[in-house]
């Protein structure tokens, strides 16, 4: 989240509501104000408070790693019927200030209410593509969570049929709500 000097309608850290973020690059942001028309803001320009610097979000984040499911996700037929293991890490930006000052659960987002997010997906219905995983898990995270702002998310499996030595195979997407939730 970005407060724009360029637009004084917001007195809070969060995006002005006459705001929509188009692109965003280390030196440059594209934005959109509802009101006025297309312009562009110079990184100096923006305040950062939260937000998303050089692409990558910044700020108090939710951590849940190592998350371990069985799913039947994947093209082969054998991953369909068999499942396999997946290893998931979610990161989940928000402000946390409040709860770190009250120490008070209604202030903040549990843990489990993620987690329960990414088992319902994982072990859920078969998707083709961890991409598709991940996606659903980062849609739900905004659509049952309005307090994140943006939430990273890597799938990985650990048991493909490659010939090699390795940890795993896969993806990792980082979604905003300004740009990616949705409405």
């Amino acid at each position: 989240n970005y407060f724009i000097r360029a637009c004084r309608r917001s007195p809070t850290p969060l995006p002005p509501p006459c705001i929509l973020f188009l692109s965003i690059s280390p030196d440059l942001i594209r934005v959109q104000c509802r009101i006025v028309s297309n312009y562009r803001v110079r990184v100096p320009e923006v305040t950062r408070m939260e937000g998303i610097g050089n692409g990558i979000p910044t700020g108090d984040k939710l951590i849940l790693r190592g998350l371990k499911f069985h799913g039947f996700h994947g093209v082969k037929p054998e991953e369909k019927k068999l499942g396999q293991k997946f290893l998931v890490d979610v990161d989940a930006w928000m402000d946390l200030r409040k709860a770190g000052k009250s120490d008070n659960l209604s202030d903040t987002l549990s843990y489990t209410d993620i987690y329960r997010i990414v088992k319902e997906v994982v072990e859920g219905p078969s998707h083709d593509l961890l991409e598709s995983v991940a996606q659903m898990i980062a849609s739900k995270t905004f659509t049952n969570h309005s307090q994140i702002s943006a939430v990273r998310v890597k799938v990985g499996k650990p048991h493909v049929a490659v010939h090699g030595c390795l940890d795993y195979l896969g993806v990792e997407i980082i979604r905003y709500r300004t740009i990616d939730a949705p409405n």
